[in-house]
């Protein structure tokens, strides 16, 4: 019999990293996105003057998985010929709140990251804090609370004002007023450090430093209290001159609404000339045939099978027959979604699950999503069921942009690119 509390564990929807690099699946040839990894990194390579770059797709799409590839290659190139780089990855929000996110203490966050990634194994070179040595007391006086630097460290006290960020609205707004009128300052002293950092790395062999800042796809959006626009459009267009302006190789997630909004021109432009994709996995063709397709339900069984095997068991000890293959099918094509599942149906019918857990599972998601939507969000619910397509306009697109937030709608990019309902939400189209 398995080991249910072992089973659950293993089957954690969060992201996959090196202490797991085993429950890998390369999900690539079903999700349309072959090589992006490798694209990605080679722009890096190629690229003289620091580039930055944006990655987008549903949440549980896999993007942070492929941001691990990323910073993967870059420090252990398949090709022992590729340069390799010094990679710091910042998951923004486990520093910032969701809620209100600005560039003054993302920009902060930044910094923390790296001297905190570079003090450490195996790099451990030592940064001098230059300007923050003067912008901390300041910070001190706005907060009001110890941010004093001893013996030339910098990882505490802008950890300490991180805290302070994420934890109190108020704070938030103390260390933004303080820096707001010196951004320009702040981004010229970042860059400073980031040179510093350059020139320790090359003597490390190190190509240079790559800054992969994850989880800010995963902003709150909300209206902005003084831009007059949603806070995920104020962060990355209004301010995308900040955002880009890293002396660094960087690397942002962004919201996929973003990705295929009015803007989406814009932030290409910005961010160099391309959005990276990572779009569903396909598990079926696209509507209205919507036939099962057996290539994907099979790398997702792979999937599946390898974390059992982790745990020690069978797929026939962990489902009952059919049970998995129709998780997969309602799952839309959705990694995290799927682990979700069967951690849920484990919860309320044990293992090996059957229909009573996974019917379970089918109800609550249902309800879920019933309790989302809109009248207005129907017709094109019906589109997409029936066309694979959304026709976008300026009345559309703000339902469209919710649509793919919530997950309603889903993405594919096999083939064509189309679209399909969440078989979660399928019963109210």
């Amino acid at each position: 019999m398995a080991d249910m509390k072992r089973v659950y564990k293993l089957f954690d929807p969060a992201p996959l990293g090196d202490d797991r690099a085993d429950l890998y699946v390369n999900l690539d040839s079903v999700r349309g996105s072959a090589g992006l990894v490798r694209r990605m990194a080679q722009k890096i390579r190629l690229s003289d003057p620091p580039t930055c770059q944006v990655i987008a797709g549903h949440r549980g799409s896999g993007k942070s998985t492929e941001l691990w590839r990323l910073g993967r290659e870059l420090t252990h190139p398949e090709d022992a010929k590729d340069s390799t780089y010094a990679v710091v990855t910042l998951r923004a929000l486990d520093v910032l709140d969701p809620n209100d996110v600005d560039v003054p203490e993302l920009i902060l966050a930044i910094v923390q990251q790296v001297a905190a990634t570079l003090g450490g194994a195996p790099y451990r070179i030592k940064l001098r804090p230059g300007y923050f040595q003067e912008l901390l007391p300041r910070l001190k006086k706005a907060l009001g609370t110890e941010v004093e630097i001893t013996g030339g460290d910098l990882v505490t006290p802008l950890g300490r004002i991180g805290v302070a960020v994420k934890n109190s609205p108020d704070a938030r707004s103390e260390v933004r007023k303080a820096l707001e009128p010196h951004t320009g300052t702040l981004l010229q002293a970042a860059n400073d450090f980031f040179g510093e950092a350059a020139l320790a790395l090359d003597k490390e062999g190190k190509a240079g430093l790559v800054v992969i800042v994850d989880d800010l796809d995963k902003m709150i959006t909300r209206p902005h209290t003084e831009a007059g626009c949603p806070t995920t459009e104020y962060l990355f267009v209004h301010r995308s001159a900040q955002l880009t302006g890293l002396a660094c190789h960087m690397v942002y997630s962004i919201p996929i609404e973003l990705a295929y909004s009015c803007h989406e021109p814009t932030i290409r432009q910005r961010y160099g000339g391309v959005i990276h994709m990572v779009p569903m996995t396909k598990v079926t063709t696209p509507p209205p045939d919507r036939a099962p397709y057996e290539e994907g339900i099979t790398l997702l069984t792979d999937l599946v099978g390898k974390r059992a095997e982790a745990a020690g068991a069978a797929l026939d000890d962990l489902f009952q027959d059919g049970t998995l293959r129709e998780m997969i099918l309602f799952s839309g094509g959705q990694p995290s979604e799927l682990m979700t599942m069967i951690r849920e149906a484990m919860i309320a019918d044990g293992l090996p699950i059957g229909q009573a857990g996974l019917r379970r599972c089918i109800t609550e998601s249902e309800r879920g999503y019933a309790r989302l939507l809109m009248e207005e969000h129907k017709p094109l619910l019906k589109e997409a069921a029936e066309t694979g397509n959304v026709t976008r306009s300026n009345e559309t697109e703000p339902l469209l942009r919710d649509l793919l937030q919530n997950r309603t709608v889903l993405l594919y990019m096999n083939d064509d690119e189309w679209y399909d309902v969440n078989p979660a939400a399928r019963g109210v189209v």
